[in-house]
Formats: C-alpha cells, sequence, structure tokens
C-alpha cells in the first residue's frame, strides 16, 4: 500500500487515520475471505487453512482469515514499515492472542521473500499493478507457484474497462467521507497509469493524494499467458453476471464464450498450482 506525503491538512482531515478510511472505503475481508473459501472448494474439495497476502497493507485480510476459523493461518508481505505497523495496531492487537499467534507479517519484497507452502496466495486491490515490466511480473508469479501447496491456487483481481484507460474521477460518499479516485494519466503504448485517493470531510478539509499509485494496467490475457509461463496448470477467468437491466450483479461466473466489454469492470483470475 503506497502512501504520499499529504499537505498541510486541517480540522476532520488532520485527525482522520487514511488506512481506516482506506478500509472502509475499498475493502470488505469477511467478503473476501468468503469468496476465496468458496472458489477453492470449488476446484479443490477442501476447507483452505492456510493464505498468504501479498502486497497485503494493513493485512486486513489476514486478520479476517484466522478470525473465520480456529484451524487456519495467515502470511502477510509488504514493502511499506508504515502500513504493517498500521496493520499491527488496527488488526492483530485486536485479536484473541491465540489468533494472533496465527498470523505472521512480513516487510519484505514478495519476489524475493522465502516463504512456507499456503493454500491460497491473495495480490488483491491490483497491487500486483506495481510491477510494470512483464519479466518482473512473471518472476513474481513464479514465486507464487513455488509457495503453494501441490493444490493451492493464486487469486488475483483485476481492473478493466474503457473507464480505466482515460482520466477520470470518480466520488464515493461515505456520510462521514467522501472517497475520491482520481485517474490523471494513462498512456495507451504503454499501459502505464497514475491514480491517487483523496478524502473529503464535511467541514471543507481534505486529505490530497492520501494515496499514490504509478501502474501498469495489466490485461486479463497478459496475465493469463504470463501465469502459464510462470508454471500455473490452469487459469480460470471469472466474470459477474448481469441483471436484466444490465447492470453487474455482484455474482461471478466462469464464462464458456465472449463476454461484453462494460465501462468500468472488475473480476478475478484464479490460478491452479
Amino acid at each position: 500500500m503506497q502512501r504520499s506525503s499529504p499537505r498541510r491538512a486541517r480540522a476532520l482531515a488532520r485527525s482522520a487515520d487514511p488506512y481506516d478510511l482506506y478500509e472502509r472505503s475499498v475493502q470488505d475481508p469477511p467478503r473476501d475471505v468468503a469468496f476465496v473459501d468458496r472458489w477453492f472448494r470449488r476446484y479443490r474439495g477442501r476447507t483452505p487453512l492456510h493464505l498468504r497476502e501479498d502486497f497485503c497493507g494493513t493485512a486486513a485480510l489476514c486478520a479476517a482469515w484466522v478470525r473465520s476459523d480456529g484451524r487456519r493461518t495467515a502470511e502477510g508481505i509488504d514493502l511499506c514499515p508504515e502500513a504493517l505497523a498500521a496493520g499491527r495496531r488496527r488488526h492483530l492487537e485486536p485479536l484473541p492472542a491465540s489468533a494472533r499467534a496465527r498470523v505472521r507479517l512480513v516487510a519484505g519484497d514478495v519476489r524475493t521473500v522465502h516463504r512456507r507452502a499456503v493454500d491460497v496466495t491473495c495480490a488483491l486491490n491490483f497491487s500486483y499493478c506495481a510491477l510494470h515490466e512483464r519479466r518482473d511480473l512473471v518472476r513474481y508469479f513464479r514465486r507464487v507457484r513455488r509457495g503453494l501447496a501441490d493444490d493451492g491456487i493464486f487469486v488475483l483481481d483485476v481492473l478493466g474497462g474503457r473507464d480505466a484507460m482515460i482520466d477520470n474521477e470518480e466520488r464515493h460518499d461515505h456520510g462521514a467521507f467522501v472517497y475520491v479516485w482520481e485517474q490523471t494519466s494513462f498512456d495507451p503504448l504503454t499501459h502505464r497509469m497514475k491514480a491517487a485517493i483523496h478524502f473529503e470531510f464535511p467541514d471543507g478539509s481534505r486529505i490530497h493524494r492520501a494515496f499514490a499509485y504509478d501502474w501498469r494496467l495489466w490485461t486479463v490475457p497478459e496475465l493469463c499467458d504470463a501465469l502459464v509461463d510462470a508454471g500455473f496448470a490452469r487459469v480460470h477467468r471469472l466474470w459477474e453476471r448481469t441483471g436484466r437491466d444490465g447492470e453487474f450483479t455482484g455474482s461471478l461466473y466462469e464464462p464458456k464464450g465472449a463476454v461484453s466489454n462494460e465501462d468500468l469492470w472488475w473480476t478475478y483470475l484464479i490460478a491452479e498450482a
């Protein structure tokens, strides 16, 4: 999770915790746990117990994972000491000691850290897009593959659609604050994009560039090819169903044929070891 240096804030913005605001805006760890559990059972026919959260930030998923089952363990890896410290404070310290003992956080590069074999590795919130070169992406995927159990899976989400390739701003009102996603550039020749998250408050104060991103927007075919080259046996491409009104329903399936592009979409790939 990449933090930028905020401008001098006042009032509500000064007292707010950017990590708390981020989690409330874009994360839903219990939902992610249920998603991973459901699809692992579908492909492997058993309960997943050991999870690794790459690019874990505050490790909210790790905490939700061990809370969901007393047998489960979790490992979170991130380069940012500030995010890991926030995660320990926000998510690990409130856990019972028995659950806290089943979580391990590591400050390091996901491409080089040596780790135990796990059932599931997740790279969510498009975090792998910080890897701009294919060789680095494949190197990372190979490390993921080596760190999985024989029947392990790798889960990553993918962002796409026409609006993901243009400068734009999205605003979501959460009552106590407004979440602002601002995409400031996109290069169609390299798929490099830059974006930032801001938070605005009712008193007029603002946390400007609370989080900043320099990503390569990888496409589904590029990711699938890289996963196969990294040694994964099979890659499942999921898609979200639409209702009669044409709106996404939140229900995911594995399409057998072509799907229609949308202005903006967010889906998942599941790679089998």
